[in-house]
């Protein structure tokens, strides 16, 4: 993860009106911790799309926004 990163999910928030649920007890934003959140939704992501199967691919991005933002501590 890249200052550039940072400034393109930027970019995708305002260009798509994205919000951010809400954040986490501080606790599961460190470091370690908000990695293996991250880790953990990025599954429960996939195994929703699996189960959704011939939709399955009409992914909006939302999603991989929100775990982008656990893995930086952001929610």
């Amino acid at each position: 993860m890249s200052l550039l990163d940072d400034v393109r999910w930027e970019t995708t928030r305002k260009a798509c009106g994205w919000e951010l649920p809400k954040s986490a007890p501080w606790p599961l934003r460190l470091p370690v911790i908000r990695n293996i959140r991250a880790l953990f939704a990025s599954i429960a992501v996939e195994r929703h799309y699996v189960d959704i199967e011939p939709f399955g691919g009409l992914r909006t991005g939302y999603d991989e926004w929100v775990l982008y933002a656990i893995a930086r501590g952001w929610c």
